[in-house]
């Protein structure tokens, strides 16, 4: 697909590329922003506020116990502090927010406080003082007990409920993914089981395809009905045709022989247009040896040069022989010089045929696609063409989920390619 053309377009699809592709995780990201952004929310208001309050309030209440000790330190060992001299490393954690707090308190109420380490020892304060002594007390003293559970519990709770979430999805989007391979088989030329499920406005998408699906398949049923019936049923006067032509003298009726081979051909285009994809159905083949066998069935004696890799794939081998047959038929007719080449790529296999006739001007090969439509001008049709060789190629390769690509050859005429997905 092209990139948008139009500035408001373009900037409105450059603002979208961030987002997922799929729908599931265009979904999961709708319900994991929020409890992201809760959690964050909560951390924020709730632990940074609440245990900060809660730790500025027990050091406050532990520090007149530290003033009384400082005072009397035989009262030390009742208070589960512990006294000492010598040097006190200053250490607290960026993270620990109760630590923070503790420490703004403590240096305001001691002036000669010069270290806090809340790491030396677990879930033990230790304070130093310019006189060169120390003294550690419990952590619990001065900050909430266990304030991890807090977390614990939303984390949890969020991760609990976003699994719940992603199963409950699954759910939602299964009807989705059964209904896009659905028409997508549909697509490739296949009527695969399907019936609407899921919510309201899938079962409604659902019933919309399947009645869509129906009417297509009466379109191409009363279609092949009709090119077969009437090609059947000229067949029968222009047998009599020819067996009048033929006892007649050749020289009187050379030019109604060619009419009539003209309208045979025509015919035999109709049928081949009319059986496309009824009755073929996908087998393993070797592409190599069906685009060998397609060549030399139309070539007969005229030099076609084949190439490519022997290549197992599954096709459906009636169609693609005969639209391999009809770009090999045109290349012949327009040059002389054709050449045919099969090559795999990644996750495709093309098919191409080049010649060195006039080719096709770019605007015109989108029509030269198109049922009965012919790029020459010419109101008599001696030669039988009636403009459905390419469409017939087109509606192979689309009945192969693939497509027909018309472009320049080197040779200086037309290449055609049949891509098809592997």
């Amino acid at each position: 697909m092209s990139a948008p053309s139009h500035p408001a377009l373009a900037h409105r699809a450059a603002s979208r590329r961030w987002l997922p592709r799929s729908f599931y995780a265009r979904a999961a990201l709708i319900l994991i922003l929020p409890i992201i952004v809760i959690q964050l929310a909560v951390a924020v208001m709730f632990l940074q506020r609440h245990y900060e309050d809660v730790t500025v309030q027990m050091t406050t209440n532990m520090m007149r116990e530290i003033a009384l000790v400082r005072a009397r330190p035989a009262l030390a060992p009742d208070l589960e502090i512990t006294l000492g001299t010598g040097p006190a490393e200053d250490h607290v954690r960026i993270w620990d927010l109760s630590g923070r707090a503790m420490r703004e308190v403590l240096e305001a109420a001691f002036d000669d406080l010069e270290a806090v380490n809340t790491v030396a020892l677990r879930k033990t304060v230790q304070l130093g003082f310019a006189d060169g002594t120390w003294m550690r007390f419990p952590r619990s003293n001065v900050s909430a007990s266990n304030p991890h559970q807090l977390l614990v519990l939303m984390v949890g709770t969020a991760l609990l409920m976003t699994a719940i979430s992603f199963f409950f999805m699954r759910g939602q989007i299964r009807p989705i993914r059964r209904l896009a391979r659905a028409a997508e088989a549909f697509g490739r030329g296949q009527s695969t089981a399907y019936w609407p499920s899921g919510p309201t406005e899938v079962r409604a998408a659902g019933t919309a395809f399947l009645d869509m699906r129906a009417r297509i398949e009466r379109h191409i049923e009363q279609r092949t009905l009709l090119l077969s019936g009437v090609s059947h049923d000229l067949r029968t006067p222009l047998t009599r045709m020819k067996l009048e032509l033929a006892m007649m003298d050749e020289t009187e009726v050379e030019g109604l022989i060619r009419d009539v081979a003209a309208m045979e051909r025509i015919i035999d285009t109709f049928l081949d247009f009319s059986r496309e994809g009824s009755t073929d159905v996908r087998t393993k083949v070797d592409a190599l040896a069906l685009l060998t066998e397609a060549v030399e069935g139309t070539a007969h004696d005229r030099p076609v040069a084949v190439s490519g890799d022997r290549i197992e794939a599954e096709l459906m081998p009636e169609g693609m022989r005969r639209a391999l047959s009809n770009l090999v038929s045109n290349a012949l007719n327009y040059g002389t010089t054709v050449r045919a080449h099969v090559a795999q790529g990644d996750h495709t296999l093309m098919f191409t045929v080049e010649d060195d006739g006039p080719g096709i001007p770019e605007p015109d090969r989108d029509a030269a696609t198109r049922p009965f439509q012919r790029l020459d001008s010419a109101r008599s049709n001696t030669a039988g063409n009636v403009g459905l060789g390419l469409s017939i190629v087109r509606d192979v390769a689309r009945a192969h989920g693939g497509s027909l690509r018309l472009g320049r050859s080197d040779l200086g005429g037309l290449k055609a390619q049949i891509i098809v997905p592997t």
